[in-house]
Parts: structure tokens; C-alpha cells; sequence
């Protein structure tokens, strides 16, 4: 998997508020991915192949976009309206993709790509409010993972090209300790 921006954010995403399950809406719910600051106008890249399903308005003038990456999916939201090239609802995207750039929050002074994470075991929608499963204290459907440890093993874009890393780790269980490997080297 690859980060899904060129650089690591200064501000990190294992602390309050950006955190996975950080507080939001006065303790009413729970933070459902992980914020990575950086600037407007920054590009958010595909982290694996896959197929977009949907893209929206999500938050604050914002969009986000649904991409089916096989072994999960993923939401990339608080991206500009204007996405990157080719990537519309049923489009075939590589990893390394650029899915579109980060979007200004309207009455905010921080931008960021939110990223939420799901294992692709269920259907519908991913916002899921007022429900009753394991999720829904961060109002999202019950394949909701948190992004945390993949995101701490993703390779970065700029160092994978040179040969010097090693072909995209699994996905499908997070794996401190150890390394399962699926692709190709590029």
C-alpha cells in the first residue's frame, strides 16, 4: 500500500483531533479515519489499484471519493470538486493515481485529505447515522477499520520506483511484526 500523499504530514495523525476515534460533535461520535494535513491544492494519490465507486460533496464545501482498492476500500475526503484525470464513478485507477488535490474547508484554517478505511465486507453506504452495529458510535457502516497501521507501513511514492523497496505489503491484516507481500516490484 502507498501513502496516500508524496510526504508524511509535521502535524501527526496519531493524536487528537486527526486520530482515528478522536471525539467529534461534542463526544456524540467518533473521528472515522485519520486527517493528514497539508495544503491546499496538495495531491492525494491512489494507495492501490482499484475501481472508483462514487464520488460526492462530503464536508464543508469539499468532496470525497469512494475507490474499491480489491482487498479494501477507501474514502479520500476533503478533496476539491475538481478530480484528478480520468477519475469518475466506475474508472480503473493504478496506485500511485493522483484521485485529486486537497480542498479548502470553508470557515476552517486547516486543509487535510480525511481517510477512512473499509474492509469491503459489507454494502450500502459508508455514512451510516443513527445505527445500531459495532459503528455506530463513529456513524459508519460495521466494516469500518481504523487506518492507523496501514498507513505507519505504506510505502511513500517517492521510494518505490528506484527498486530499492519492496513490493506492496498486504492489506488485509495489519502485520507489525512481519511482512506479507502481494504484487510486483515496478
Amino acid at each position: 500500500m502507498y501513502f496516500p500523499l508524496k510526504e508524511k504530514p509535521k502535524d501527526s495523525y496519531h493524536e487528537r483531533p486527526r486520530k482515528f476515534g478522536a471525539p467529534r460533535s461534542h463526544g456524540k461520535r467518533k473521528h472515522a479515519g485519520c486527517d493528514l494535513y497539508a495544503p491546499v491544492g496538495t495531491g492525494v494519490y491512489a494507495v492501490a489499484d482499484g475501481k472508483v465507486l462514487a464520488a460526492y460533496p462530503f464536508y464543508l464545501g469539499t468532496w470525497a471519493v469512494e475507490v474499491d482498492h480489491g482487498d479494501f476500500v477507501v474514502r479520500y475526503g476533503e478533496v476539491q470538486k475538481k478530480l484528478g484525470p480520468g477519475v469518475t464513478p466506475g474508472a480503473r485507477i493504478l496506485a500511485g493515481a493522483e484521485i485529486g488535490t486537497i480542498g479548502r474547508l470553508e470557515g476552517l484554517t486547516v486543509s487535510m485529505v480525511h481517510f477512512e478505511m473499509y474492509a469491503g465486507t459489507e454494502t450500502g453506504p459508508l455514512t451510516v447515522k443513527g445505527g445500531k452495529g459495532k459503528f455506530a458510535a463513529y456513524q459508519r457502516r460495521d466494516d469500518l477499520l481504523d487506518p492507523t497501521p496501514y498507513l505507519d507501513e505504506a510505502l511513500m511514492l517517492s521510494g518505490r520506483l528506484d527498486g530499492t523497496k519492496p513490493p506492496l505489503r498486504s492489506i488485509t491484516t495489519p502485520n507489525p511484526g512481519g511482512m506479507c507481500f502481494v504484487g510486483s516490484w515496478f
